[in-house]
C-alpha cells in the first residue's frame, strides 16, 4: 500500500474524504468490507476457500476466476448501489442478512 497512505491514520484519511465529498457536493458511503474478498459477485457464494492466494479468487461453488482485489471492489460498488437505492427509496427492502452501512452526515 502506498507509504503516504500508510504513514495517515485512517480516520484522518475518512476525515478528509468527507469534508473533500461535502465540498464538491457528493456523497460518501461506509461499506462494510467483510467478507467482499471471499463473496463470489457471480453466483454469491461465501467461503474462505474462495480465496486461496492474496491475489486470486476462484469460486469453489460455480469455478469463476478473477483477481481477488478487483473482485472485493466490484463486491463493494455493489453494496454502495444497494445501500443508495434502499435509502433513496428505490428498492424493495433491505436483505435480512446485510447490514446497514452509514451515510456521512450532513452529505445527503
Amino acid at each position: 500500500m502506498n507509504k503516504s497512505i500508510l504513514d495517515q491514520g485512517w480516520s484522518m484519511m475518512m476525515n478528509m474524504l468527507e469534508h473533500k465529498q461535502a465540498w464538491k457536493g457528493g456523497l460518501l458511503l461506509k461499506v462494510n468490507p467483510q467478507y467482499t474478498s471471499q463473496t463470489c459477485n457471480k453466483c454469491g457464494h461465501v467461503a474462505k476457500e474462495n480465496r486461496q492466494t492474496q491475489a486470486k479468487f476462484e469460486c469453489v461453488e460455480c469455478g469463476y476466476v478473477a483477481n481477488a482485489d478487483i473482485k472485493a471492489a466490484c463486491n463493494i460498488l455493489a453494496v454502495g448501489h444497494t445501500v443508495l437505492s434502499v435509502e433513496r427509496g428505490c428498492g424493495k427492502g433491505r436483505s435480512k442478512k446485510q447490514k446497514t452501512s452509514e451515510i456521512c452526515e450532513g452529505i445527503a
